[in-house]
């Protein structure tokens, strides 16, 4: 048969039921993993004409048997290839020259099949075994790493911590640390991946919310169409932490929305039977407003929509509305002071000017004075020049 082994050995024979019965032929041909060859399927208490090809798994029993006066070797096997599973068959060789050689050489590749299948099963055992160990001992390094991540930026310090997505080995959230800066945090144990990004709390501009919940209705009616409506274009906040949105900002790998949903427009149809349908539409978040050193400018980030109450229990000063009024109230007092300094500026130089005013109009009278003490000037011209002096004042 094309593609089988050497053939280790052969055996044939030949046989006939009753005196007037025709001749039957019988064959046996063994190889190292197998056997096959014709004779008679022994079914019922009768022999019927039959092939066969059998591994040495498959063999239950190996046994001799006188049938309808026919010494027979027969060979119990199990048929993996009809439709009845698990058939039980038993192959009869009448007749068979050197029986006890094949019936010897039979068991023999049998005992050795099965130590061989009995090798391979405890190597695929051991194998099992040594990969289930290996497999705990990843599970306790995975949990060991985990534990140690968690521990160190959240457990230890008792920081509070809002949860975007976790499962065992797995974790995705924000937490806010001694100095109330903003860390947002992903660790994958599977991975070995642990992945922090931090706003310190001084380049934090703002929180406020941003979105709204709001429906749509689709209404259709006989042979009158009233709109359609959008729907869709879901965001999964938990998923893109995990795919890195909220890192990108900060200089990290930036990833793409998970969980995304594209919109899409149902457009109206005709229908004999009027009936409506609603769509609730959420795209609620918060917006934190930031300084960014890398880029020099401030920058917004998108968050899930309930972290707003975490945020104003621990950054309830950072709140848009607490920020504006405080810019309002500092814009105000800025304005106020540097309005006060200019007037104070201005009132310093208009008294530097009469001073030097009055320090010259002393010299001028003192100067005048000695001229006409000493005869320089008549009185006409002194109190003329003195009339001109003041007139300048």
């Amino acid at each position: 048969m094309f593609g089988k082994p050497e053939i280790i050995e052969s055996f044939y024979g030949e046989y006939k039921i009753g005196l007037l019965g025709k001749k039957n032929r019988v064959s046996l041909y063994v190889y190292e993993k197998m056997i096959d060859g014709t004779g008679a399927e022994y079914f019922a208490g009768k022999l019927v004409e039959h092939s066969f090809e059998i591994k040495y798994e498959q063999i239950k029993k190996i046994e001799e048997k006188y049938i309808e006066g026919n010494r027979c070797l027969l060979i119990e096997y199990l048929d993996t290839n009809t439709v009845v599973k698990n058939k039980i068959v038993t192959v009869a060789l009448p007749c068979l020259e050197k029986m006890e050689d094949a019936k010897k050489l039979l068991f023999e590749l049998k005992e050795k099949s099965e130590s061989e299948q009995k090798k391979k099963q405890d190597e695929e055992r051991a194998a099992q075994e040594q990969q289930l160990l290996e497999q705990k001992r990843y599970e306790e390094e995975c949990q060991l790493f985990f534990k140690d991540c968690y521990n160190f930026h959240i457990a230890d310090n008792n920081n509070p911590y809002y949860e975007l997505q976790s499962d065992t080995l797995q974790f995705a959230g924000i937490y806010i640390d001694k100095s109330k800066n903003l860390n947002f945090l992903k660790i994958d144990a599977y991975n070995q991946d642990e992945s922090n990004a931090c706003i310190p709390y001084e380049k934090i501009h703002y929180y406020e919310k941003a979105g709204s919940v709001h429906y749509t209705t689709n209404i259709n009616g006989n042979y009158t169409s009233f709109g359609g409506s959008f729907t869709g274009a879901t965001v999964s906040k938990a998923a893109s932490v995990i795919g890195g949105l909220l890192f990108g900002p900060m200089g990290m790998a930036t990833g793409a929305l998970l969980t995304h949903k594209p919109m899409k427009m149902e457009t109206p149809t005709i229908d004999f039977n009027i009936s409506s349908e609603d769509h609730r539409i959420d795209d609620r978040s918060v917006v934190l407003n930031y300084y960014s050193d890398k880029k020099q400018q401030f920058i917004d980030i998108e968050l899930p929509s309930d972290i707003y109450n975490f945020l104003q229990t621990y950054l309830p000063e950072r709140k848009y509305g607490i920020v504006l009024e405080l810019e309002k109230k500092n814009a105000v007092k800025e304005y106020e002071e540097n309005n006060t300094l200019a007037i104070q500026g201005h009132e310093m130089k208009k008294l530097e000017i009469n001073v030097d005013d009055t320090e010259q109009f002393e010299k001028r009278i003192k100067k005048l004075k000695i001229m006409y003490d000493n005869g320089i000037l008549s009185e006409e011209e002194f109190i003329e020049e003195k009339k001109r002096i003041l007139s300048e004042l």
